[in-house]
């Protein structure tokens, strides 16, 4: 697409634009701002220029299960579009999510495709995506983002039962935590999905807990506003051995880490959340990015 410039006209010309322009009344000069601004509003995108054909031959290409130039293709096109594409191309696009990570197409062992499978899903907005992006939250805040977009009518019920889940992936948990802040910090819960979680903050910082699910449940409790929890934040910080005793010593896999690596993970996180606490934060993710579904 080609892009069109309006140059300045020089000498006399722009003398006499300037003085007619000058003549002009204030009604006269408000219309044609408006025909000017309805001119370029109505030009097509690139986007609305995508055939719907195209579209179809997209969907087909991620339906077929083959790993064809093809098929890389249809997702580059339904990532281009986002939100802008068609409902038949978004469910392909989703279940194709699905099928890489099911590791049904028969990748080479060690492929990261089903990365781009999770970043294009994300940014479909598509309500039809959520069971996918609740399974991959794990894999960052990309899901949780997303999620959140959605607001608490589609998510929050979903969201609660990763977070209350005791025997739960510890990343799954811990991005389910961060989609619960987000959507708390865009002012979309009720008073009782808020009590909800509270309660589920108290339940995470009062027994030893894995420490990426630590490091998000303080930061939690600090969106909440709550000075009980926020007490019990300052005491993390403060408190060396109350730290240790909340940051588990247990990776994810179950396995013990050393008490040397322990101690310095626990350090870490308070360092963190006291950064947080002191306003100081602000480089400290995961952050919060809006598009423009609805919240309401």
């Amino acid at each position: 697409m080609t892009e069109t410039r309006i140059r300045p006209f020089k000498g006399a010309l722009a003398m006499g634009r300037t003085v007619m322009y000058g003549l002009m009344s204030g009604a006269i000069r408000m219309c044609m701002i408006y025909f000017l601004a309805l001119a370029f509003t109505t030009l097509p995108t690139a986007a609305q220029m995508v055939s719907l054909e195209a579209e179809r031959q997209a969907a087909a290409a991620l339906a077929n299960g083959q790993l064809t130039p093809e098929r890389d293709q249809a997702l580059e096109l339904a990532r281009f579009l986002g939100p802008r594409a068609s409902s038949e191309l978004k469910l392909a696009v989703i279940e194709a999510a699905w099928a890489e990570l099911r590791d049904e197409t028969g990748r080479p062992e060690g492929s990261e495709a089903v990365f781009d499978y999770m970043d294009t899903v994300s940014r479909l907005e598509d309500p039809r995506a959520i069971p996918f992006l609740i399974e991959v939250l794990s894999n960052g805040s990309g899901a949780s983002n997303a999620l959140a977009d959605f607001g608490p009518a589609l998510v929050f019920a979903p969201v609660l039962a990763v977070v209350s889940n005791p025997n739960g992936d510890a990343y799954q948990v811990g991005e389910g935590l961060t989609t619960l802040r987000f959507m708390l910090e865009d002012g979309v819960l009720t008073a009782r999905q808020t009590d909800q979680v509270r309660a589920i903050v108290k339940g995470r910082l009062s027994e030893s807990q894995h420490a990426s699910i630590v490091r998000v449940t303080v930061r939690l409790a600090l969106a909440l506003k709550d000075p009980e929890l926020r007490a019990v934040v300052e005491r993390f910080v403060e408190d060396r051995e109350f730290a240790e005793s909340l940051v588990s010593q247990r990776l994810a896999s179950g396995n013990p880490m050393s008490d040397e690596n322990h101690a310095r993970r626990v350090k870490t996180i308070q360092k963190r959340t006291q950064a947080i606490l002191d306003g100081t934060g602000a480089s400290i993710g995961p952050f919060r990015r809006k598009s423009s579904v609805s919240t309401q």
